[in-house]
């Protein structure tokens, strides 16, 4: 069985900009929005760190979207 792709995204607007550019992996989906893990560190914010974020704030790159 082969294992699935991490789903990648970039962050947008939060914090005042403080994480703009961001790449995130999107660990979990809900009606609220998404929880992201920061595939790399900016500022104090360190690469690892689990983040919420609404669905506004997260942009999945195109070609990644396997959910149903």
């Amino acid at each position: 069985m082969r294992a699935k792709k991490p789903i990648i995204g970039t962050i947008v607007g939060v914090l005042d900009g403080a994480l703009d550019g961001v790449q995130a992996q999107l660990i979990r989906r809900t009606n609220l929005g998404y929880t992201v893990k920061l595939l790399e560190s900016k500022d104090t914010f360190r690469k690892g760190d689990t983040i919420h974020l609404s669905m506004a704030e997260f942009t999945i790159h195109k070609g990644e979207t396997h959910w149903r």
